[in-house]
């Protein structure tokens, strides 16, 4: 069984993920486009749920209320994802509220920034970003369905009066070919917001990939997730030790709770010595 639920139970650490999904081999990724929110409207009158984030009570779909086939076959599975099909974008992780609570306790600036929600899901982070003065947001996050029917119908109940000061965008599918989408463009960001996206070691040096490419020279990224993914064996120990061999980046700890499973937000930086 592979669920990042936030118990400490044997049964969660024994399973392994990959027997569980039916998932072996290769796996065939999603190539990335943009999402475009006209066709989304109708999905604003479902019903809603609010997350507390300091003084801002954000409103979401409800995800009990969006069908999914992807969701009722991983949840068949006894699973949260479907590694390359559904990656659990529909739920609203803990470490989503640790890293939103982070942002507004520590006072980090992003009024007049470019911002990259990666691997956004609901939309949170970026939504927070919107009312903390972005100028600019992105939203990526692997399945368009994601998109369509939980994150842009969030950022219309949320960001309605901001939708013309903010620049957005929304974009599905694989990190590596998301890279080679905005390469295009000469995209950078100043600051990279993302949760829960280190669970498949497999995908750590596609994550690394688009800080190193979509990152600005002194542009900050806040990761939030557990110290140990239980089943998959991702963790933020591991991704730590990958960004010490690359040598690109580095990082620090800025914020730790020991309590229940063990969560961690890392402030990732450009190794200076190497981009001056």
């Amino acid at each position: 069984m592979f669920r990042f639920g936030f118990s400490n139970s044997d049964e969660d650490s024994e399973v392994s993920a990959k027997s569980d999904t039916g998932v072996s081999g290769e796996v065939e990724w999603l190539p990335a486009a943009e999402i475009f929110p006209a066709t989304t409207a109708a999905h604003v009158n479902q019903s809603t749920s609010t997350i507390t984030c300091g003084k801002y009570q954000l409103k979401h779909v409800d995800p009990m209320t969006i069908p999914c086939d992807l969701v009722c076959e991983a949840e068949r599975l006894h699973s949260d994802l479907l590694p390359a099909k559904y990656e659990g974008g529909l739920k609203i992780w803990e470490c989503t509220s640790d890293l939103a609570n982070y942002v507004l306790e520590e006072g980090v600036v992003l009024r007049g920034k470019r911002v990259l929600d990666l691997g956004c899901g609901a939309g949170i982070l970026g939504i927070l970003a919107m009312h903390l003065g972005a100028s600019t947001v992105h939203f990526q996050d692997y399945n368009s369905s994601v998109l369509t029917s939980t994150t842009i119908p969030n950022m219309i109940l949320n960001c309605a009066e901001l939708q013309d000061m903010v620049s957005t965008r929304f974009f599905s599918g694989d990190w590596t070919s998301f890279v080679q989408l905005l390469e295009k463009e000469n995209n950078k960001y100043d600051c990279i917001l993302t949760s829960e996206t280190i669970y498949n070691p497999d995908n750590h040096a596609k994550l690394l990939n688009v800080f190193n490419n979509c990152l600005h020279n002194h542009g900050h990224v806040y990761l939030a997730a557990k110290t140990y993914y239980f089943g998959v064996g991702g963790g933020t120990r591991q991704f730590e030790t990958l960004i010490a061999e690359d040598g690109v980046f580095k990082s620090t700890v800025c914020w730790r709770c020991s309590k229940g499973v063990q969560r961690e937000i890392l402030q990732i930086t450009f190794n200076r010595e190497l981009k001056e």
